[in-house]
């Protein structure tokens, strides 16, 4: 929770969703939930309206989540004028652990092997590779289609005293960026204004609430067209655009 206060709604809101949870709604709970439940009648919230415009949807599935997510950038791009830009992930063959090699107590007996006689990927699988949903790469992304202004959410702890933690929202207000493998734009670093933020940030020579994102690199387990399942070692700035 990054709340700083808490009206009546809130705690409303929080008693019912603790009483869902174990099924045990009270009819107070149910009657402030309708009041919440979007529609067309005037004393409903109206979900077309400018403050949700841009308001991140919580989804079921991660297939669906990507999706919205995907529509959600073109349409950003589209309203404010702007064209995205398309930056792409470093990547190379990672090394796969044999099930069969894990010891009683979990641990592999063995070092990981690599299938693949070079770490090298070609071309054409790339493409594919890059092609793929974020949900299919463990929200990794291969691909970030980028304009100013977009909403994004942060996806790892790299530094919590900066409040840069995981599902932490903001807005992208710059980057830094070089040519990578083939040709493709590949991020450097990110600059991202916190929403709502724990506490106050401020960067010397940066905008206050502003900070930069880093391009990290881990291993992750990609899951192709066909159900295959490959590891690859990526280096990207460990975000998600956020609709």
């Amino acid at each position: 929770m990054r709340q700083k206060s808490q009206s009546q709604e809130d705690a409303a809101l929080r008693k019912a969703l603790v009483n869902m949870r174990y099924g045990k709604c009270t009819p107070e709970d149910i009657k402030f939930l309708r009041t919440l439940q979007a529609g067309r009648r005037e004393n409903q919230p109206k979900v077309s309206a400018k403050e949700f415009r841009n308001i991140a949807i919580i989804c079921g599935r991660h297939t669906q989540k990507d999706e919205i997510n995907t529509l959600g950038c073109q349409r950003f791009a589209d309203e404010t004028g702007q064209k995205l830009t398309h930056f792409y992930s470093i990547d190379k063959w990672g090394k796969e652990k044999d099930p069969a090699s894990k010891s009683k107590w979990g641990k592999s007996k063995f070092a990981p092997k690599s299938k693949h006689k070079s770490n090298e990927i070609p071309f054409d699988e790339q493409l594919e590779i890059w092609k793929l949903r974020h949900g299919a790469t463990d929200n990794f992304a291969g691909k970030l289609s980028l304009c100013l202004g977009m909403p994004v959410m942060i996806r790892n702890n790299d530094a919590t005293e900066l409040c840069i933690t995981k599902d932490q929202e903001g807005f992208v207000v710059g980057w830094q960026a070089e040519r990578g493998p083939h040709g493709k734009q590949v991020l450097d670093t990110l600059f991202v204004k916190l929403h709502k933020p724990a506490k106050t940030i401020k960067i010397p020579g940066l905008p206050k609430n502003v900070v930069p994102l880093v391009k990290s690199s881990r291993t992750i387990e990609c899951i192709l067209p066909s159900d295959n399942k490959e590891s690859i070692e990526r280096s990207q700035v460990n975000v998600l655009p956020n609709f």
